[in-house]
Order: structure tokens, then sequence, then C-alpha cells
């Protein structure tokens, strides 16, 4: 009877030590192998992703140019230098540059590239849906019962959450929330996971540093809690798909393993 209590008491005390020693991932290799599949444990909680948190720079609308007749090499070449990624390295959800040459031949072109203009809200948007619908993939193949929780959406009672917020580091390195639309500073983005139990008192995954150190460039400073298990994650500014798909199995291998270790805590 006494060994058996001293398991369970072992048991509760590892939660945090577990929690803790999710080893933080390097930097993303473009040629690095993909990790092998996780494989969730058996009994496992519902797990809901909420979108991820960012902000976005409040800016007014240009106004639409009007269209002036252009040679087609002129026309040519101002496509050809356009990009399929937004001011943050945001990705874009409106047509490749192909098809953009290829309608460029209308004589109306500068009033259609116009009114298909994307705003930082609309590349926020494509950040915020592209990891969430990657996450809710690879969990899925990984064996968990995954499910998007938008924002705003209330929250179930029970079951595992995984939330997140796009960071980036300013130039005295301190991290900030990622401002879709503002003045990057480095090459990459990062990204702060932390899982809770919705069946424990909601905890906060970061706060506002105090003072907030307000910057029109950038978001505000943020500091991760320790009130739940975080990690950290590196994404580039102009990431492919493969690269979300990595990073989602990446989260989602970390998670079976935190889901092991916790068997008791996560249990619903």
């Amino acid at each position: 009877m006494t060994l058996l209590r001293i398991s369970h008491i072992l048991a509760l005390l590892a939660l945090p030590v577990a929690a803790q020693s999710i080893p933080l991932p390097p930097s993303p290799v473009p040629d690095s192998p993909e990790p092998p599949p996780a494989a969730a444990p058996a009994d496992t909680p519902v797990v809901y992703v909420s979108d991820f948190d960012l902000d976005v720079v409040k800016r007014k609308p240009a106004p639409k140019r009007e269209a002036t007749p252009t040679s087609p090499r002129a026309k040519s070449s101002k496509t050809s230098s356009s990009t399929s990624r937004g001011v943050s390295g945001v990705p874009r959800t409106g047509p490749s540059p192909a098809t953009e040459s290829t309608s460029s031949e209308n004589t109306n072109a500068d009033a259609s590239e116009d009114s298909k203009e994307e705003t930082p809200a609309d590349q926020a948007n494509a950040l915020v849906k592209a990891v969430s619908e990657n996450l809710i993939r690879a969990l899925t193949k990984a064996g968990f019962d995954a499910r998007r929780v938008e924002a705003n959406a209330a929250l179930p009672k029970s079951g595992v959450r995984i939330r997140g917020v796009f960071a980036e580091a300013d130039e005295m390195n301190r991290a900030r929330r990622l401002l879709v639309g503002g003045e990057p500073v480095g090459p990459n983005i990062i990204l702060y996971v932390g899982v809770n139990n919705l069946k424990s008192p909601a905890q906060p995954l970061y706060v506002l540093a105090d003072p907030p150190y307000p910057d029109p460039r950038h978001g505000p400073v943020i500091t991760v809690t320790s009130y739940s298990p975080a990690a950290r994650y590196e994404l580039s500014r102009d990431p492919s798909g493969e690269e979300l798909q990595k990073l989602s199995k990446k989260i989602a291998a970390d998670l079976s393993a935190l889901v092991t270790a916790n068997t008791l805590s996560l249990a619903q």
C-alpha cells in the first residue's frame, strides 16, 4: 500500500518536469530530414487548435490608380518583379506571378491588379489559416481527434487546447507580437506554442511587457509565462507549404510526447 501511494505521488511530481523537458527545436533548415510521424497515445483527449495571435498594421487603403495603356513589354517587366508573398513574408492567396503575367496582356490589367491587391489583414488571415489547417492535418495523421477553434469562439469544457502567438525579435532582441505589414528586422518568425488542459482554470500563454514599449513598426513586447507547457519554434518569413508541414509534424510529435508523459493529468 505504501509503495502504491509513493508511485502516485511521483507521477504527479513528474508533470512539470515532463512539461519542461520538451526540447526546443533549432531554426529550420531547408534540407533537414522530416521528423518521424508522431503516434498519439491511446485514449487521448480531443485536441482543439485555437487560431494563433498576431497583430495587423492599420493603414488607410491606397486610392486605386486609373488604368493607363502600357506596352506588353513594359507590363511584363512589371509583373515579373511581383511577388506572391506579403510585406512580412505572409503567403498570399491571390494569383501567382505567372497568372498575373498572362492577364497583364489586357489593357485593364492595372485596375484588375489593384482590385486583387491583398491587405495586411488578408495576409494575416492567410497565415493563421494555413498554420491552423496544417496543424489539424498533422494531428489527425498522428491519431488525435483534432478540431479547429476560431478566434473568439467558445471553448469546450474538456480536452486539450493548443494555442500560440506569432512573434518576432526587434533590434534589442526582445520578443514582440508579430505585426503583419510592419517593418521586419530578422529573417524568421517566432512561434510560441502552448498546451493546456481545458478542465483546468485558463492561464495566459504570454503577457504584455510593462511597459509594452510601443513602436509603430512592430507589435508590443511580450513575455511568455510559465503557467503551462510551452515551446518555441521558428518559421521563415516566406514559408513554403513543405515548411509548414514539417513544423506541424514537429508540434504533433511534441504533443504526443507531452500527452504520454502526463496521461493522468490530461485524461478526460
